[in-house]
C-alpha cells in the first residue's frame, strides 16, 4: 500500500485552499474541557458528562490525582511526525526503549529478545512487566512471553492523549503497575471524517515507510461512535546499509520489515435517564521479518501477531449523587511463530510455535460524595472482582517440542477516599489548598499469593501558584506465567568438571522456569512542586523526586556459567551441597527431559555431592530513584501567532543485588540499561497557518562494564524538525486540509558502537540507539 497519485487526488479534491487558518495550537477536545471544569470537587454533584471522564491515577469522578502526570496529545504526536504509539513513548525521558520494542538486536540480554515487534512501555527500566497499560482505563491482553501490552497496536488516529503517572500504583489498578501506569485515551465525541497519510525513508537506506489512516465519528442524542482504522509498513534496515554495522553478515536485519493493520473503535450511549453504556475495542494484525547470523548458520524469522480486546461497561445514577458501574474486558493476544534455522551443508530447519495470551476481567464499583468537608465533598470510591489470565506457549524445532496451557486466577477489592480538607473558598492564610487521598488494594491469587496495597498522597498549597504534593505506596508484581511454567533442564556432569569431588562424584545443574516463584514487592515514595507564577501565567515549573525499592525480583541468579559459580563463594547461598534424595528425584521429575546425563556413566543418586539450581526465584533487589523536571511555557503573540517551548528530564540511578553476599551492580548508565541523563526539549513557533517546531532529544553517557576494561560511550544528541501549513481550515475542529514535513535525527548521529561477545550481537546499544538515522518524511492530512 502506497500514497499514489490518486490517492493524493482524493485527499485534494474538494478544497478550496482559501479561508481562515484553525488556531495554532489545537483546541481541547470536549472530553479535556468537560475535565478541566470537573477539576475542583465541591458541593456541586457530577454530571453526567463528567462522569465519562477518564482519570489516570484516581477513582474518584473529577479529582486531581496528587503526582506526576505526564500528558502526550495527539497534535503533539503527529507535529513530532510520529505514526504510532510505540514511538510517542519511547520519546518520552521516563521511559526505557529496551525490552519489547522493534529494533532491538542480539546480545542484549533475554528480557531485550525481540519476540514479535511489539511496542511495550518501559517506566524507569524496570521491565515491560513492571509497567501496567490500559485502554480508557481498562487492562488489554498482555503480549508474547514478558506481559507487556502492544501500545502500537491501538491506532493514533484513535487517540485523544497518552496520560503517565510514573508512580507505583497497585493499591489502584493491582499487579504490575510497580513502575507505573500508561493510560491510552480515545476519543470520544469525534465528528466527520478525517484521513491522513504520509510517506519517509532513511536518508542513509532501508525503513522506507507508509502509512494511512482514517478516523470517522458521528454523534447523536445520548450517545456517539467513533471508528479508525490504520495501516503502516516500513521495509528493514540490513547491515550492509550502515557502516558501523561491518562486522556483521550483510544479509543481517538491523531493524525488521513490519506491516501493521490497527483499527479501534469506541461508542457510548445513554440508554435511559441516569444509565449508561459505554464500548472500547481494538483489533490489530501485524507481520514481522527479520534475519541473523551469518552464511553458516542463518535464523530467518518471520512471527505474526493477532491481536484484540473489547471492553464494554454500564454505569447507573444511584441517588445522592452516587454512580455503580459494572465492567468487564475479554482480550487476546496471538503469536504465531514462524522460523528457518539453516547450517550450511545441511537442510533448513523449520521451527514453529506461539505465544497465545488471554484475559477476561469483570468488576463492580461505586462512587460519590460521603460528607462535606471545609474544603468541599468527601468522596469515597470501592469495588471488586477478578481477573483471569493465561498462557498458552508452543515451540517446535522440528526435534524437540515443548508445550504449556496455563491459567492463573485472581479476586481482588479496592477503596479510595477522597479528603478536599481546604480550598481557596475557606481563605486560610498559608493554606490555598490541602488535600489527603488515601487508597488500599487487595489482591488473591489463587494458589500463588495474597496482597494488600495502600497507598497515601497529600496535596499542599501555600499560596495559588505553588503546590506541594506527597505520596507513599507499596506495589507488587505477579510473575510472569512464562517464568513459572516454561521448561527447565537438569544436567549431570562429573563434580571434577568444577575442580571438586572424586572420580564418581556428580553435580546437577538446572535453569528455567520454576513454578515456585511468587510475587514481587515494592516499596515507593515520591515528593514533588507544580509553580505557575503568576506573574507569568503562561509557565508552569514541575519537579518530582522519586524512590523505589523492589525487592523478591524473580531472575535467574547466577549470570554467566553456571558451573562457574560453583567455586564462587558469592553464590554458596543458591547451592544444595547436601541434596536429598527427595530433592534430586524431586528436580529430576520436573525437569522437561528428565535427566540429562554427561558424567559418562550409569547416573547414581547416591553420587550427587551439589545441585546448583539456577531456575528463576526470588531473590533480587532492585534500587531506583531519582529526579523527573519540566518546564512548560506557551505564549500567545495575538494575530494566530504564538510561540512556546516544552522541556522535560529525568536522572535516573537504579542498581540490583541478586544476594547478600554478591556486590551491588550498577544499573542505569550502562549499556543494555536506561542512560542516567535523558532529557527532550521542543521549541514551536506558529504564525498564521505555519506551524514549525525543532526537538532535541538527549541521552548521558553510558558504562560498557561487560570486559576487564570498562569503556565510557560518550553522550549523544539528535535534532528533529517539523513544519506544518494549513492549506484550507474546513469545517469542524480540524483542517480541511494540511501539509507537512518532518525530518528525525537532522544531523544523522550514528549509534555509539560496542564490542561484540559474539559473532552475531548487533555492535551497538541497540536498547539506547536506534540504526535508522536521518529519517526524512511528508504527510498529508484532510478533514471531510
Amino acid at each position: 500500500m502506497s500514497l499514489s497519485i490518486r490517492t493524493l487526488s482524493i485527499l485534494l479534491s474538494g478544497t478550496t485552499l482559501v479561508g481562515a487558518a484553525p488556531p495554532l495550537f489545537a483546541q481541547d477536545s470536549p472530553g479535556e474541557q468537560a475535565q478541566d471544569d470537573a477539576t475542583e470537587v465541591g458541593d456541586t454533584a457530577l454530571d453526567n458528562e463528567s462522569s465519562a471522564i477518564v482519570v489516570t491515577g484516581t477513582r474518584i469522578r473529577g479529582a486531581r490525582v496528587i503526582g506526576e502526570v505526564i500528558e502526550l496529545d495527539r497534535d503533539t504526536i503527529v507535529e513530532a511526525g510520529q505514526v504510532d504509539l510505540g514511538e510517542a513513548i519511547r520519546s518520552l525521558p521516563q521511559n526505557f526503549s529496551g525490552g519489547q520494542n522493534p529494533g532491538v538486536g542480539s546480545g542484549a540480554g533475554f528480557v531485550n529478545e525481540n519476540v514479535n515487534s511489539a511496542s511495550t512501555a518501559n517506566l524507569r527500566g524496570i521491565g515491560a512487566d513492571a509497567t501496567l497499560t490500559l485502554l480508557n482505563g481498562h487492562r488489554l491482553p498482555y503480549n508474547s512471553a514478558f506481559q507487556g501490552v502492544d501500545i502500537s497496536a491501538i491506532p493514533l488516529a484513535a487517540v485523544d492523549r497518552i496520560e503517565v503517572v510514573p508512580d507505583g500504583a497497585s493499591a489502584l489498578y493491582g499487579s504490575d503497575a510497580v513502575g507505573g501506569v500508561i493510560n491510552v485515551i480515545l476519543r470520544r465525541d469525534f465528528d466527520g471524517l478525517t484521513t491522513s497519510g504520509q510517506l519517509g525513508a532513511a536518508t542513509d537506506g532501508g525503513y522506507f515507510r507508509q502509512q494511512f489512516d482514517a478516523v470517522g465519528g458521528t454523534g447523536w442524542q445520548g450517545g456517539g461512535l467513533m471508528l479508525a482504522y490504520d495501516y503502516a509498513h516500513n521495509s528493514s534496515i540490513r547491515a550492509d546499509q550502515r557502516s558501523y554495522a561491518a562486522t556483521l553478515d550483510p544479509e543481517v536485519t538491523l531493524y525488521p520489515d513490519i506491516r501493521r493493520h490497527a483499527l479501534t473503535l469506541s461508542a457510548h450511549q445513554e440508554l435511559a435517564p441516569g444509565i449508561r453504556a459505554t464500548i472500547d475495542g481494538f483489533y490489530s494484525r501485524r507481520t514481522t521479518r527479520a534475519t541473523n547470523g551469518a552464511p553458516a548458520f542463518r535464523i530467518t524469522q518471520n512471527p505474526k501477531l493477532e491481536g484484540y480486546a473489547i471492553a464494554p461497561a454500564l454505569a447507573f445514577d444511584i441517588g445522592s449523587g452516587w454512580e455503580a458501574k459494572i465492567a468487564g474486558v475479554y482480550g487476546s493476544d496471538q503469536t504465531r511463530l514462524d522460523g528457518t534455522f539453516v547450517i550450511a551443508g545441511s537442510d533448513p530447519i523449520v521451527a514453529s510455535g506461539q505465544y497465545f495470551n488471554e484475559t477476561t476481567t469483570l468488576e463492580a464499583s461505586v462512587e460519590g460524595p460521603l460528607f462535606v468537608l471545609p474544603g468541599g465533598s468527601a468522596r469515597l470510591a470501592m469495588g471488586a472482582g477478578f481477573r483471569n489470565n493465561s498462557l498458552a506457549y508452543e515451540r517446535n524445532d522440528g526435534t524437540i517440542s515443548t508445550t504449556f496451557d496455563v491459567k492463573r486466577q485472581a479476586r481482588f477489592a479496592f477503596g479510595e477516599l477522597y479528603l478536599p480538607l481546604v480550598s481557596p473558598q475557606n481563605d486560610v492564610a498559608g493554606i490555598a489548598e490541602l488535600t489527603v487521598t488515601a487508597a488500599v488494594r487487595y489482591e488473591d491469587y489463587l494458589g500463588l499469593d495474597q496482597q494488600a496495597t495502600p497507598r497515601i498522597a497529600v496535596r499542599y498549597a501555600p499560596v495559588d501558584s505553588i503546590t506541594l504534593r506527597a505520596s507513599w505506596a507499596r506495589s507488587f508484581k505477579a510473575p510472569t506465567l512464562y517464568q513459572q511454567y516454561v521448561f527447565y533442564q537438569a544436567i549431570a556432569v562429573p563434580a571434577s568438571f568444577v575442580g571438586t569431588g572424586t572420580g564418581s562424584d556428580t553435580i546437577i545443574a538446572a535453569a528455567g522456569g520454576n513454578s515456585d516463584v511468587e510475587a514481587e514487592r515494592a516499596r515507593s515514595w515520591t515528593a514533588g512542586f507544580d509553580f505557575s507564577p503568576s506573574s507569568i501565567p503562561e509557565i508552569t515549573i514541575s519537579g518530582t523526586w522519586f524512590n523505589t525499592r523492589f525487592t523478591d525480583r524473580v531472575v535467574a541468579p547466577i549470570s554467566g556459567s553456571v558451573f562457574a559459580a560453583y567455586g564462587d563463594p558469592a553464590y554458596a547461598s543458591l547451592i544444595n551441597f547436601t541434596p536429598t534424595l527427595g530433592a534430586i528425584n524431586e528436580l529430576i521429575n520436573g525437569a522437561q527431559f528428565g535427566l540429562e546425563n554427561f558424567t559418562g556413566a550409569p547416573f547414581d543418586p547416591a553420587s550427587v555431592i551439589a545441585i546448583i539450581d539456577n531456575r528463576s526465584i526470588n531473590v533480587a533487589t532492585w534500587s531506583i530513584h531519582g529526579i523527573d523536571a519540566r518546564i512548560d511555557w506557551n505564549h500567545e503573540l495575538g494575530d494566530r501567532r504564538s510561540v512556546g517551548f516544552d522541556l522535560s528530564g529525568s536522572w535516573l540511578e537504579s542498581e540490583q543485588r541478586i544476594v547478600d553476599s554478591l556486590p551491588i551492580v550498577p544499573l542505569a548508565g550502562t549499556v543494555f540499561n536506561p542512560p542516567k541523563y535523558r532529557l527532550r526539549g521542543t521549541a514551536r513557533l506558529g504564525l498564521d497557518r505555519f506551524l514549525t517546531s525543532v526537538s532535541l532529544n538527549y541521552t548521558g553517557a553510558l558504562l560498557d562494564r561487560r570486559f576487564e576494561n570498562k569503556r565510557r560511550l560518550a553522550p549523544s544528541a539528535t535534532l528533529d524538525v517539523a513544519a506544518t501549513y494549513t492549506l484550507d481550515q474546513g469545517d469542524g475542529r480540524e483542517p480541511g486540509l494540511e501539509l507537512s514535513l518532518s525530518i528525525q535525527n537532522l544531523f544523522d548521529q550514528a549509534p555509539r558502537g560496542i564490542e561484540q561477545v559474539g559473532p552475531y550481537d548487533t555492535p551497538y546499544d541497540s536498547t539506547n540507539y536506534s540504526p535508522i538515522g536521518r529519517f526524512v518524511s511528508v504527510g498529508i492530512r484532510r478533514h471531510w
